[in-house]
């Protein structure tokens, strides 16, 4: 205590009977002279105020008040005081606390600093007395109501706030009195007469007798536009607005919640959003989700946009939203607001079930469908494999023509021989070897027309050029015939692939079969078909080149498709199969290009891995 100024007088004789070392320091006499002072020597003002009389009389315990403070030597000192009356055997004593010492000439500084701050601070400042008149009004509090500072000091407060006449405004003194500090918002009229919304902060003030309501008060009119805009805009859509406070917890909810589920606001207001998310409220399937998105937002300002879940209405029903909401935090990081929107979204869902329905129904379709393509594709394969077929037995009855022939030959001249005792062991001899060779080769083409519809569904690594020979083989009689050139430029080339023998070979015959109708058709004399084999970067090449002028521009991106044919009588499916069966297959693909003097159908297959080589 000895660091503070503390006093203790007589409230009956009024001098001093105790001080601290402080206090005789301040006021510069000894301790004896200072015991012998009066208060009116030492707080000069002090006597003059009405709730020192209270204290002294008993009627106050205590009172806090600002008093001269007057040293033996030099200024005064401008000093708050705390006052507490206590009795001692019978006698009355006051105790003092005096603090914020200031010397009387700063306290005018302070005083003009802050009468500057006052007149000149961006908020509307009145200082009004218990009957309401004006005592004081700020630079902003005069412009905002278009008086002159002489004009404003003839007013009362009805004269500017039409919500507080004068016989409120008494109920309203006396409110202030108890509490001190008031919170309200009321409008204020300028001197034209427009109202125009404002928020007051009202403090009760006793300075000695008097009694002043200081008054703060700050124009909202642009925020009670933007409330009226939002208020509009909410208005007008479907959607529930809401918001929570730095604790979570709901404090609003705008007033669609009634109409789109049936439920009062207050029943989600002033609900903490993590146990809400948890209630009954919700789904138990959504819970989780729902808490989780809470959290995230909460810790890491991770925004919600439209997350679905299940609400229970007012009739009971788990009933479709979807959830948005975003965090805003002040500088410091910290959470100061949690604000989100709910939507309806029932007709979604029941949309989304009615196309996941019709979805499935026309899954089940579509698989009816492509089982009947698939067996129609199979029964055009067939049909195309016995056209094939026909084509090859065709080519078998030309390349038989002439070995027929031969044995016709050999069998007349061994008849001759007999006939005329000519026929030696060596002549007979001679006949049977040819003869055998003959159907060797014949037996040869029985073998490769075999090979050529073997239906054996494996991939097996195949060197090209075998079957590349046997298909070539069985056309080359019907191309002699014909006079067409058939030739495999490089038959010794190494080129592997994977292939199917079967479908390779059918569609290596569709290719040249192809080429030579082309040549018959546009009547090409010295007709030519070269079959090339090669091996590039990424896979083995089968060229089937021909001389027949080429195909036409416009039917090239066509050439593929299935029942695509320029031929009359014609099925169209031909090169679609060899497509069908090279893709699907055996992984490649067949390009159809012009040339200079023809057209260049090109097989790819792709190269074997260095693992399928043994490498």
């Amino acid at each position: 205590m000895n660091g503070e100024e503390c006093y203790v007088f007589n409230a009956a004789s009024m001098r001093f009977c105790w001080m601290t070392k402080a206090a005789l320091q301040r006021l510069g006499y000894n301790r004896q002279t200072c015991l012998s002072l009066t208060v009116a020597e030492v707080f000069p003002q002090l006597q003059s105020h009405s709730a020192f009389h209270a204290l002294i009389t008993g009627d106050e315990a205590s009172v806090a008040l600002e008093s001269l403070l007057q040293p033996l030597r030099g200024a005064s000192y401008l000093m708050l005081l705390e006052l507490d009356g206590f009795s001692d055997r019978g006698n009355r004593y006051i105790h003092v606390r005096a603090s914020t010492a200031l010397p009387l000439s700063d306290s005018r500084h302070h005083l003009q600093l802050t009468q500057f701050v006052m007149d000149n601070v961006s908020i509307e400042v009145y200082w009004l007395d218990s009957g309401g008149y004006i005592r004081y009004a700020n630079r902003q509090a005069c412009q905002a109501l278009g008086y002159s500072q002489k004009e404003i000091l003839h007013k009362r407060i009805d004269d500017i706030d039409p919500v507080y006449p004068i016989h409120l405004w008494r109920e309203h003194w006396q409110v202030l009195k108890q509490q001190k500090l008031i919170y309200l918002e009321t409008q204020h009229q300028n001197k034209g007469g427009k109202l125009y919304p404002v928020t007051v902060m009202a403090n009760y003030v006793r300075l000695g007798e008097a009694e002043y309501n200081i008054a703060f008060a700050r124009d909202i009119s642009k925020v009670k536009s933007y409330e009226a805009r939002f208020s509009q805009l909410v208005s007008v859509v479907n959607v529930i607005i809401w918001s929570c406070n730095a604790e979570l917890v709901v404090d609003y909810v705008s007033p669609q919640v009634l109409e789109i589920v049936g439920l009062p606001a207050d029943n989600f207001i002033g609900r903490e959003l993590k146990n809400f998310v948890g209630s009954e409220y919700f789904h138990p399937e959504d819970r989780s989700i729902l808490l989780e998105a809470v959290e995230g937002l909460q810790r890491w300002g991770t925004a919600v946009k439209d997350l679905q879940h299940r609400i229970k209405n007012a009739a009971g029903h788990w009933q479709w939203m979807g959830l948005s909401m975003s965090a805003i935090f002040d500088d410091n990081a910290e959470l100061q607001q949690v604000v989100g929107s709910v939507h309806d979204i029932s007709l979604q869902k029941q949309e989304e079930d009615r196309l996941l329905s019709l979805n499935a129904e026309l899954d089940k379709r579509v698989r009816r469908e492509l089982e009947n393509n698939q067996k129609s594709n199979l029964l055009l394969q067939q049909q195309a494999k016995l056209v094939a077929m026909g084509e090859v037995i065709g080519n078998i009855a030309h390349q038989w023509r002439q070995p027929l022939n031969a044995l016709a030959v050999i069998m007349m001249n061994l008849d001759d021989a007999l006939a005329y005792d000519e026929a030696d062991k060596e002549t007979m001899h001679r006949g049977l070897v040819r003869s055998q060779e003959i159907l060797s080769g014949m037996s040869r083409t029985i073998d490769e027309f075999r090979g050529f519809f073997k239906n054996d569904k494996v991939l097996v690594e195949t060197e090209l050029a075998e079957p590349i020979k046997s298909c070539m083989s069985l056309l080359q009689a019907t191309m002699t015939y014909h006079s067409i050139k058939l030739a495999f430029v490089n038959p010794d080339s190494p080129g592997r692939a994977k292939i199917q023998v079967g479908e390779f070979s059918q569609v290596l015959f569709c290719l040249i079969n192809n080429a030579k109708e082309q040549l018959l058709a546009k009547n090409i004399t010295n007709g030519e078909i070269s079959v090339i084999l090669e091996i590039n970067e990424s896979s083995t090449v089968i060229h089937v080149i021909d001389n027949a002028g080429g195909i036409d521009e416009q039917n090239l991106p066509k050439i593929f498709d299935p029942y695509f044919t320029t031929k009359p009588n014609r099925a169209g499916l031909g090169l679609y199969f060899s497509n069908l069966a090279i893709q699907e297959i055996m992984n490649g693909r067949i390009e159809a290009k012009n040339h200079d003097q023809g057209a260049r159908f090109s097989v790819y297959l792709p190269l074997l891995t260095a693992r399928e080589q043994g490498i």
